[in-house]
């Protein structure tokens, strides 16, 4: 790949494209998880210091939770979708899916010293996941994609459903968390090669899948259904929000003040990066004039969000600071 994923994925947020020409973009980006000999970083795994690893396995744990659900409720999208073009993309994500859900489990299938099978790692994931992110992967997604799947003839329902999926629970929320772990991988400086390799192949998958959604976002908007794309981001925005914070968990290494400053620094940046990100796509497709209304609604969601995670363990998130 000589274009950086990251870079890709920004260059492709200034503009909207095609079902057809993702439908080309995926073809000629396939990549195999069985070409990955995912075992050769266990070395680095078991070397990296216990806080860096754990974050690590955390944040994977999370798209185990994630890729699969998204990989099985997308089908009822693909079926009501309004143009075959985007039927066909939208077939193309539930491979996609698969294939990350795959990685991510087998990930750390081979990094884990018991080997657990998929099954068992993704049964894990389910069982460590945090309220925020069983409310959108397991309730709204599956909520959703359901009233699709029962009502195909509902166009507004589809619009709601992709914006939500596409836009907020991918665009927002899992690239945003991508970028972090992609940001942590290479600042081991080598370590992890595979990982590495691994999770520019995802970014590069999820930059598509984001494009999908601004796409149909856009063709919502244009078409009379604007009032529900926009009632779907700002009925997500808390959630997403809450998701990213996860107050549920303490963060590590907060009662050391120089790490807790550089922790605080990082999730602040994090934080700030994925409202640039909603806003901005707010404007492609055609939302520029509420863009105002969806940043103060992420601004107190995100206040809600730290004041749980004070309540929670007596501390305020070192974002917050």
């Amino acid at each position: 790949m000589t274009v950086d994923a990251l870079e890709q994925m920004e260059a492709d947020e200034e503009r909207v494209i095609s079902p057809a020409e993702l439908f080309r973009k995926w073809e000629h980006g396939q990549w195999r998880l069985t070409e990955l000999p995912i075992a050769s970083d266990a070395a680095d795994w078991a070397a990296m210091r216990p806080y860096a690893r754990g974050e690590l396995e955390t944040m994977i744990e999370g798209f185990v939770l994630g890729e699969a659900a998204v990989s099985n409720t997308l089908s009822p999208l693909a079926d009501a979708a309004p143009s075959l073009d985007s039927h066909q993309y939208l077939c193309t994500q539930i491979a996609d899916e698969a294939r990350h859900t795959r990685f991510f489990a087998t990930y750390l299938q081979e990094m884990r010293s018991s080997r657990p099978s998929h099954e068992e790692v993704i049964a894990a994931a389910l069982g460590s996941a945090g309220d925020a992110v069983s409310t959108i992967f397991d309730d709204e997604l599956r909520t959703r994609t359901d009233h699709v799947r029962f009502h195909p003839e509902d166009t507004r329902a589809w619009y709601e459903a992709v914006t939500y999926y596409h836009l907020m629970a991918e665009g927002v929320l899992a690239m945003s968390v991508l970028g972090a772990m992609l940001s942590m991988v290479r600042q081991l400086r080598g370590s992890l090669p595979v990982l590495n390799t691994g999770l520019r192949n995802v970014i590069r998958d999820e930059s598509r899948h984001m494009a999908f959604g601004m796409y149909a976002a856009r063709e919502g908007v244009h078409t009379g259904h604007g009032d529900a794309v926009l009632a779907t981001l700002m009925e997500a925005i808390p959630q997403v929000t809450m998701a990213l914070v996860a107050p549920e968990r303490k963060l590590p290494g907060t009662t050391l003040p120089p790490l807790r400053a550089s922790i605080g620094k990082q999730h602040a940046h994090r934080y700030a990066g994925a409202r640039r990100t909603l806003l901005r796509r707010m404007e492609l497709i055609g939302l520029q004039s509420h863009t105002g209304e969806a940043g103060q609604a992420w601004d107190l969601a995100m206040k809600a969000a730290m004041t749980e995670y004070e309540r929670r363990h007596g501390d305020p998130h070192p974002a917050g600071e």
